[in-house]
């Protein structure tokens, strides 16, 4: 679990890998970003809904009708009339408009569901491959560290050859260059460390120069996976969330399309009143009156002709449901793509591990041998120098290695659309 220390105890903030991801996700402001455009969704899903209700409208109108010859019939002679009540409008037949729309918006919402499992994917994906980066370049601290101590014993055995006769000035100096490329790794090993930690602290929801402890081995993460290419192949097309808005964002598409033909077809609405009306005269020849009535009534309306709206729209919708399509089609290629480099990757990481090992044991045993025939003046201070460049470079290789497999094990969890659990 993630521990929250009080600003009091001053505590420094402690991450594993685990509790980095479970931080990032409750903290990144991308999260909340997505859970929102959610929760709108959801929203505009009560919205289409709503259109199935009937509606209630309070309705009220006063009119005055000025008659100046004073003649006509009771609704021509000069009056002031009121009326106010109650109507309800029920649409019975929208040419299936509401249906589609109710419908695109289901499915707008499953669409806002993936892309929020898309943003946690990469934000998942994102740490890890961070982390990783953050313990490779400590472990390269540490061989930089040893190769340094190596060089600094290397130039007081070659001082103290330089004393007593045994070896050239020029020893010292080779081996002092060495040492001014050993320090300039250090600082390049360091300033790693610190841009991995600083966008660790990004991800996660720290200031960036907060003093976070993030712990870790690269070596103790498991180094295989369980599946083979095809099995792969298959949970990517089963749960890659890009796949399932693509397929989502076609079937949108043609909800659309639907509402937008239905809109050649009849309209009829349900309406109902109960209204309260009066009307004062303005001259004696006629009563003023109230009355109470309700009224019941079917609305027919049947656009046939609009220029042509209708037809283009159709066709506008159909032509973006085949461009989405071709997306669907281009997104499952990509999908394929991704899965098998990852898997190549993966290949590739485990064999170099294999001979990274191997050449850092040769590395070793070389170094060795050069440092006892440079201590007995059989070797050259060259033979000597070319030894510890080698191991240090086969160290870093190392590391390199190790961290090459976990980042492509994560590619490749993420090109699945599935979380890399450890």
């Amino acid at each position: 679990g993630i521990a929250f220390p009080s600003a009091s105890m001053g505590a420094t903030p402690r991450h594993t890998l685990a509790s980095a991801i479970d931080r990032a996700l409750k903290a990144n402001p991308t999260m909340e970003e997505k859970i929102q455009a959610l929760e709108s969704a959801r929203m505009s899903v009560g919205v289409a809904q709503s259109y199935f209700w009937p509606r209630l409208s309070l309705v009220a109108n006063k009119n005055r009708l000025k008659n100046s010859g004073g003649h006509g019939s009771a609704d021509e002679i000069s009056n002031t009339t009121t009326s106010s009540g109650l109507r309800g409008t029920l649409s019975l037949f929208a040419g299936f408009s509401h249906l589609s729309n109710l419908q695109r918006s289901l499915i707008e919402k499953d669409i806002a569901a993936e892309e929020l499992r898309q943003a946690e994917l990469e934000l998942v994906a994102n740490v890890q491959i961070q982390f990783f980066m953050l313990l490779q370049a400590r472990r390269d601290l540490r061989y930089v560290k040893s190769s340094i101590k190596r060089i600094t014993t290397q130039i007081e055995e070659a001082e103290a050859f330089v004393e007593v006769g045994m070896a050239p000035y020029a020893n010292v100096l080779q081996n002092k260059v060495e040492l001014s490329e050993a320090k300039e790794q250090l600082i390049n090993t360091e300033n790693a460390i610190r841009t991995a930690e600083i966008q660790l602290n990004h991800y996660l929801g720290y200031e960036q120069n907060q003093k976070i402890e993030y712990v870790g081995e690269i070596e103790d993460y498991p180094r295989k996976i369980d599946f083979d290419e095809q099995k792969a192949l298959v949970l990517a097309n089963k749960n890659r969330p890009d796949i399932r808005i693509a397929q989502k964002s076609i079937e949108a598409a043609r909800k659309t399309m639907h509402s937008t033909a239905g809109e050649a077809l009849p309209q009829v609405d349900l309406n109902a009143d109960v209204m309260s009306s009066s009307r004062d005269y303005l001259q004696g020849q006629q009563q003023d009156y109230d009355r109470h009535y309700w009224s019941v009534g079917i609305n027919f309306t049947w656009t046939f002709f609009e220029g042509g709206k209708t037809a283009f729209g159709v066709m506008r919708d159909k032509k973006n449901v085949n461009s989405l399509q071709a997306a669907y089609e281009n997104t499952i290629s990509a999908a394929k793509t991704d899965v098998l480099k990852a898997m190549m990757d993966i290949r590739s990481a485990k064999e170099v591990f294999v001979t990274a090992k191997e050449g850092l044991k040769s590395a070793e045993e070389n170094y060795a041998m050069a440092n006892d025939r440079y201590r007995t003046n059989t070797g050259t201070i060259t033979e000597l120098i070319d030894a510890q460049t080698k191991l240090t470079g086969a160290e870093v290789r190392m590391s390199k290695a190790l961290a090459d497999f976990q980042t492509a094990k994560v590619r490749l969890f993420y090109n699945m659309g599935m979380k890399n659990i450890f």
